[in-house]
């Protein structure tokens, strides 16, 4: 009997460490997905992106926009209605694009419900991404910070 409920915990904690793993694969092959569609130079293949990956509450949540200048250390705010939200979100597309299009990931790490990314880009700026994955499947993206430095 004792060997019987070993080998239940054994079984169980083996599916447990699977399952964990099957999460984790889901979740980076999410963010490399998201950087290699930022290479291209589609606004229908960023949106369908967007609409396949990211959470509806994420979809309908307003953007915001933090930005700090560097030259006298002020920041500038501004946030999108809500009937631009997906559109505005592609258009967050463009701009990475812009920015990280030709990057080459350089770090790609799972760390509890996030993923930190960080790419450098051809011209030396590089940037950190961290998404933050719905805990159930299918493990959409439910949260996305972004910074960037020289």
């Amino acid at each position: 009997m004792r060997l019987v409920l070993i080998a239940c915990l054994v079984l169980s904690s083996s599916i447990l460490a699977l399952a964990q793993e099957s999460r984790e694969q889901v979740m980076e092959k999410r963010t490399r997905e998201m950087h290699r569609v930022l290479g291209l130079n589609d606004r229908a293949a960023w949106k369908k992106f967007i609409k396949e990956n990211y959470t509806q509450a994420l979809i309908d949540k307003p953007m915001r926009a933090k930005v700090q200048t560097s030259d006298n250390g002020s920041d500038k705010s501004s946030e999108t209605s809500s009937a631009d939200n997906l559109e505005a979100k592609v258009g967050m597309f463009e701009r990475l694009h812009n920015d990280f299009g030709d990057s080459k990931i350089t770090s790609l790490k799972v760390i509890g419900d996030d993923v930190e990314m960080i790419v450098l880009g051809d011209m030396g700026l590089k940037g950190t991404f961290r998404l933050k994955f719905d805990v159930a499947k299918p493990y959409l993206i439910s949260g996305l910070g972004i910074s960037a430095d020289n």
